[in-house]
């Protein structure tokens, strides 16, 4: 048998959790908006704590994009209350509190957490989406991630309900209206947060 004084060198590189992409769809709907952009967060955190697994919990993420679970803050709540010992058993360390800050303070929170800590924000649809002319219950969702994939990540505002006009996105770079959005709304948010391990 001949060794060799040098080792093997392996030529495949392991990936790092950034490395890999994945495209998380947002949920559109103009009457469950806190909820789809709950279903969103709640995604986005568990693939970067590393613990998201398709197709097991899609039950308990659907729940929160219909009306009745996602219509707004308070029914997101009450749902994420009711289902957080589900989403433990399946290894979510999610953990949501309710917030009353302002805006920029939520999003220099959801910054510092570098993936693992999301918020979805009260908003007036008028103040972000001015030439609309409809009014209804709207929240939208800030999230780290990369909006280009060749990008770095950034803030991002993920909205359910975009709209139809203007090239109206449900990603985007955070618009200088969401804190007149925001303000308008009360200031209220939901923050939700990774802890331990997966």
């Amino acid at each position: 048998m001949v060794t060799s004084s040098r080792p093997e060198v392996d030529d495949a590189v392991r990936l790092r959790p950034e490395d890999m992409r994945l495209l998380l769809p947002v949920v559109h709907s103009s009457s469950a908006c806190a909820g789809a952009a709950t279903g969103y967060l709640v995604r986005r955190i568990a693939y970067r704590a590393g613990a998201y697994a398709p197709g097991l919990q899609e039950e308990l993420f659907h729940e929160v994009t219909t009306p009745f679970a996602g219509r707004s803050l308070d029914a997101v709540q009450s749902w994420f209350v009711s289902r957080q010992g589900d989403l433990h058993n399946l290894g979510y360390r999610l953990h949501a509190r309710r917030v009353v800050e302002k805006t920029p303070v939520v999003l220099e929170w959801v910054g510092a957490g570098k993936g693992l800590r999301g918020a979805v924000l009260s908003t007036s649809y008028r103040h972000l989406h001015p030439q609309s002319r409809d009014d209804l219950n709207h929240a939208v969702g800030i999230a780290v991630d990369r909006l280009d994939p060749a990008a770095a990540e950034e803030l991002m505002l993920v909205d359910p309900w975009p709209g139809f006009t203007n090239g109206a996105r449900d990603r985007s770079k955070v618009p200088p209206a969401l804190e007149a959005a925001n303000r308008a709304a009360g200031y209220h948010a939901l923050v939700f947060y990774w802890s331990g391990w997966s």
